[in-house]
């Protein structure tokens, strides 16, 4: 049975995206299995069939493009303001995440079980991370080169988790893909494990200045 959805993300670049049909469902879609000829934007009004891709994610097949982008492609601004149907719970788990490795930082620094330069180097790295959420966002949009996401990885392991969890909130980013998803909540499972056993003395005296 054929489905009725949105091209809500698309890089011209890598010739994939996704669709979110009437449900608020995500699927992934690639450029073969569009219409030939066709040249996706974002906010094309697709019809298709559902099928599993290679890596066990749900895809969209044999879209046909039913209606044209009436308008530009969306900014950052219209990404920060999200959609009806993206899932409030599923995101805010994120902010959650990020608000719970803020304040186990703060409460090693207040007990004297860690020294202030780390809350400042997590401070800086997210900094670091947000920023590469956005440009990465901001290529997405537009087709150009994207920011790896083993770069991101990397950044969000070298203390930048915190800005890399609200930076896929703000800009509903990286939210999709199971694998980068999975990685991403390890990566945080670590750091709230590392703190939380520094903040309640677990780790007490390893670091120095601590």
């Amino acid at each position: 049975m054929r489905k009725a959805g949105e091209l809500i993300q698309w890089t011209n670049k890598g010739g994939y995206g996704f669709v979110r049909d009437d449900a608020g469902r995500d699927y992934y879609v690639h450029i073969s299995k569009v219409t030939p000829g066709a040249r996706p934007r974002i906010g094309d009004m697709v019809s298709f069939e559902t099928g599993t891709g290679r890596k066990g994610r749900p895809s969209a097949i044999n879209v046909i493009i039913t209606a044209t982008s009436p308008t530009p492609s969306p900014t950052l601004r219209d990404v920060r303001q999200g959609s009806g149907n993206v899932s409030r719970f599923k995101i805010g788990l994120r902010t959650a995440a990020a608000t719970v490795l803020t304040l186990l930082i703060l409460w090693a620094i207040a007990g004297d079980r860690a020294p202030a330069w780390l809350g400042l180097l997590y401070a800086a790295m997210g900094a670091g991370s947000a920023l590469l959420y956005r440009f990465d966002k901001l290529y997405a949009l537009t087709g150009k080169y994207r920011v790896s996401e083993t770069n991101l990885h990397v950044v969000d392991l070298c203390f930048g988790i915190i800005g890399g969890l609200a930076a896929q909130e703000v800009y509903r980013h990286k939210t999709v893909k199971p694998r980068f998803v999975a990685t991403t909540w390890a990566i945080a499972l670590a750091h709230t494990l590392g703190l939380a056993a520094l903040a309640f003395g677990g780790l007490g005296g390893l670091l120095p200045g601590a």
